[in-house]
């Protein structure tokens, strides 16, 4: 209980000026999985209002992630090309269910930020069906939907991010595409449609993985602002409509620090085999 009062206690609703935002905010994204052995920070300076590309990438800053004894170093690898990345390849094996802290150095600025891992339920399997609306012949094409199925956790209060690829290429990359899953209302046998996908997309053996995350309720919260308040930019800070942002930085910066369990499950398209 006592790392969700320090978490909470961090977050701030954020009023963004729109009149002149570009270079004002340190912008950071920051989700640390145990699924992917390299895992980046990014840094940036805020865009104008009306435009809808990425911020400048800050260089040269002091960025580590840690808890108790246990300390990170993210450094960057290629500044020059990749400006405002800064990588570890330890954090990702060595993650608990525990609190995290990062804290970031800018030009004598320090902001922080701390995030919660949860624990995350395996999915049990995939499923494809035909969307009952395109079923009905409600749409000009044909609509597939994407099952998960998994038994939620005993505790209550756990929310969930969903990804997907693709053969291998990832389908969700902007804010805008997560699946958002909170288990207020789920019963303890899970069966959702997460997402859907165009059957001209698809051909017969294609893989499709489904990646799950267990994230706090106000980085849900972050997510479904942005699929709310923004124009599908892709740059939730460079088009936002004035709106409260949550934020769990400190000291003014814009984003959203979270560390996630992850778990992953695959099915193969076989058109015959649909339901």
């Amino acid at each position: 209980m006592a790392g969700m009062l320090v978490w909470t206690s961090c977050e701030k609703d954020v009023i963004l000026d729109l009149s002149d935002v570009e270079g004002q905010y340190v912008i950071v994204e920051a989700n640390i999985t145990d699924g992917e052995k390299i895992q980046w920070v990014k840094l940036s300076y805020s865009s104008s209002y009306y435009d809808v590309t990425r911020g400048q990438g800050i260089n040269n800053a002091s960025v580590k992630i840690e808890s108790g004894d246990d300390v990170f170093i993210f450094e960057q690898w290629n500044p020059d090309t990749l400006p405002g990345y800064y990588y570890n390849t330890e954090i990702s094996q060595q993650l608990e269910e525990k609190i995290y802290e990062l804290s970031i150095e800018v030009e004598g600025e320090k902001f922080t930020a701390f995030s919660e891992l949860r624990p995350v339920p395996s999915m049990d399997s995939l499923s494809i069906k035909i969307n009952p609306f395109s079923s009905l012949g409600f749409t000009q094409d044909t609509i597939y939907d994407i099952f998960v199925h998994f038994r939620d956790l005993p505790t209550e209060g756990n929310y969930y991010l969903f990804n997907y690829a693709l053969n291998d290429t990832l389908q969700t990359p902007r804010p805008t595409d997560k699946g958002l899953v909170s288990d207020e209302n789920l019963e303890e046998t899970v069966s959702l449609a997460i997402f859907n996908i165009n059957r001209n997309n698809l051909k017969d053996g294609d893989v499709i993985t489904l990646e799950i995350r267990s994230i706090s309720r106000e980085n849900f919260d972050f997510y479904n602002i942005f699929f709310f308040q923004t124009d599908l930019s892709g740059n939730p800070f460079a088009g936002a409509p004035p709106a409260n942002i949550p934020t769990n930085l400190s000291e003014g910066a814009r984003g959203f620090f979270q560390v996630s369990a992850t778990g992953r499950k695959s099915i193969i398209f076989h058109n015959e085999n649909l339901e």
